[in-house]
């Protein structure tokens, strides 16, 4: 609860409701705290407040449905979700790349086969999710295709997406991309020409950006129902292109794309010009406020859930037939867990993601305001914060930073709209 210019706004993070209260209902509620007994002759009031989720007949029943809720989720094996590198190998030589050194490993025909046994083996599935990603998935496009084929003919429904730089998306390559069920497409744009070909170039050094946006047009055009996220990577040394990013496709009047902002991860410690949690937020806020833009994650979203690499039919998948479970560990021998034969390599790495860290043992996070609607955050980076090895700030979302500020430019954001 908190006042800012006059306004009395309320929001509960069990529910995700969000209420202007009038100045007399503000401080009757601000009389009675936490965990005591609320009445009130206004009826209409007491069903607003049972509505929103605010006033409850036991907090501790509460907090075990949300945890019921999430548990279910955690084991329900009716959906398969796969990651799969084809190739760890990239065309890029971007100098931020949490992967490294990219090793020049091409899936092979016997990997392609296990992985198709490995779908076989989990026949509580009903459908299939396929990430293709890298390296760059799209110097192995004819693996892509050829598992595409074998996992359509499985009889799970199956949907795709990929993760890209972009270069590779020939006209070959776009109209074949319905054909693979690939529905959703992110591609990375760090800048205008100048900039991003600073930052994302080949290997040899050679621009990219040109050829990149020649082929967001030519995907534009011929598949316009595909879902093109534009992401712009951030920190210190390109803060202010995003907006230029931004208004550069925006004028283009494409149908189905969109462009974000993400944020350089410093993993390795050593990447002086990524920002902190403190200096994400920052950003984020001066976006909304000189430009009006509000993106995902700065109003959470009511959803009950977390990472899904919580579930046990989550699997990144690398070249060799190798399994990791997070995005994160790809190419590091020491993060993978086990293999698509069935192997298990790493037992207390898998169970950590599977079961560790879990915020709903957390007292810290029990007793935090955006618990459950921050879903915990990040399952690697709390894993990362248990070993030390980073600030646990940066694993809670950036609205925690200052919540009011959030909320409050919420507000202004869904007034405006009215």
């Amino acid at each position: 609860m908190f006042e800012r210019e006059g306004i009395y706004l309320f929001y509960n993070s069990l529910s995700n409701a969000f209420a202007e209260l009038s100045k007399e209902t503000f401080y009757l509620l601000a009389d009675c705290k936490a965990g005591e007994i609320f009445s009130t002759e206004d009826e209409t009031l007491m069903s607003n407040l049972k509505r929103m989720r605010a006033v409850v007949d036991d907090d501790v029943e509460e907090f075990l449905k949300v945890k019921y809720h999430v548990m279910t989720r955690r084991f329900d094996n009716h959906f398969l979700s796969l990651t799969i590198n084809p190739t760890l190998g990239c065309n890029f030589a971007c100098p931020y790349c949490f992967e490294g050194e990219h090793n020049n490993i091409f899936m092979t025909d016997e990997v392609e086969d296990g992985i198709i046994d490995f779908v076989k083996r989990k026949t509580d599935a009903k459908r299939i999710d396929v990430t293709w990603f890298g390296g760059e998935p799209l110097l192995a496009f004819q693996r892509i295709v050829s598992l595409t084929r074998k996992m359509q003919s499985l009889g799970l429904a199956y949907s795709a997406g990929m993760i890209t730089n972009g270069y590779l998306l020939n006209e070959s390559v776009i109209s074949q991309l319905k054909l693979l069920d690939i529905k959703k497409i992110q591609i990375t744009v760090d800048g205008l020409q100048e900039e991003h070909d600073k930052r994302r170039f080949l290997k040899g050094g050679y621009p990219t950006f040109e050829r990149i946006v020649e082929n967001i047009d030519l995907l534009n055009k011929l598949v316009p129902d595909i879902h093109v996220n534009i992401r712009v990577n951030i920190d210190n040394s390109n803060m202010d292109d995003f907006i230029y990013v931004f208004d550069f496709f925006y004028q283009k009047h494409y149908a189905n794309i969109n462009v974000t902002p993400a944020f350089v991860e410093d993993q390795a410690g050593d990447n002086s010009c990524a920002f902190n949690s403190r200096e994400k937020f920052t950003f984020l806020v001066n976006l909304f406020r000189k430009h009006g833009m509000e993106f995902k994650n700065f109003y959470p979203s009511y959803k009950f859930s977390e990472c899904s690499i919580r579930n046990s039919n989550v699997a990144v998948i690398g070249p060799k037939g190798e399994i990791y479970k997070c995005w994160n560990d790809v190419g590091k021998q020491d993060r993978i867990v086990g293999d698509i034969w069935g192997k298990v390599s790493n037992r207390r790495l898998l169970l950590q993601y599977l079961a560790g860290a879990d915020p709903y043992d957390d007292m810290q996070c029990r007793e935090c305001v955006l618990l459950p609607v921050c879903s915990g955050g990040c399952p690697y980076l709390r894993l990362m914060q248990q070993a030390k090895k980073t600030d646990r700030r940066e694993v809670c979302p950036l609205m925690k930073l200052d919540v009011e500020t959030h909320l409050w430019l919420h507000y202004l954001t869904k007034k405006h709209k009215k």
